[in-house]
């Protein structure tokens, strides 16, 4: 008897394709946690990437947009992500890697139970562009 692999609830390569080619933003990706111990949560799907850096950068709870919105279960963004630093709780790698100026984080939540699981982010390079919660709404109604 061959099990089959459970299929997910979103093909998130065809979500961010699609967000990425039907919205202005320069960069769309969604970062989900592994399902097996250490739960790792990594940037699986990206569209608009500058580099292959996203592969090598691991979400922690709390720490960055990704990682707040990881916490909290709410969206998130912010319109100057390149003035954080290092010791700045917001500072985001991703946005670091990816020169984005502007981002917006919401969460993914099919987890077990209904658990934040991972994080949809689309951002802008151009410092002109700006984010705000018609955004978040946007990319959350994405997910349904």
């Amino acid at each position: 008897m061959n099990a089959e692999q459970p299929q997910p609830l979103h093909n998130y390569q065809q979500l961010v394709t699609s967000l990425y080619q039907q919205t202005d933003y320069d960069f769309v990706g969604v970062a989900l946690q592994a399902p097996v111990s250490p739960h790792l949560t990594r940037w699986l799907w990206v569209a608009g990437n500058q580099n292959e850096r996203f592969r090598q950068i691991v979400l922690r709870r709390g720490i960055g947009i990704a990682g707040l919105v990881l916490r909290t279960g709410t969206p998130f963004w912010h319109n100057d992500i390149l003035a954080l630093d290092l010791s700045d709780r917001l500072y985001s790698p991703i946005a670091r890697a990816e020169d984005l100026h502007s981002c917006v984080a919401v969460p993914i939540n099919n987890g077990p139970f209904g658990t934040v699981n991972g994080v949809l982010l689309a951002g802008f390079r151009d410092e002109e562009r700006q984010v705000n919660e018609q955004d978040a709404t946007k990319l959350s109604q994405s997910l349904i």
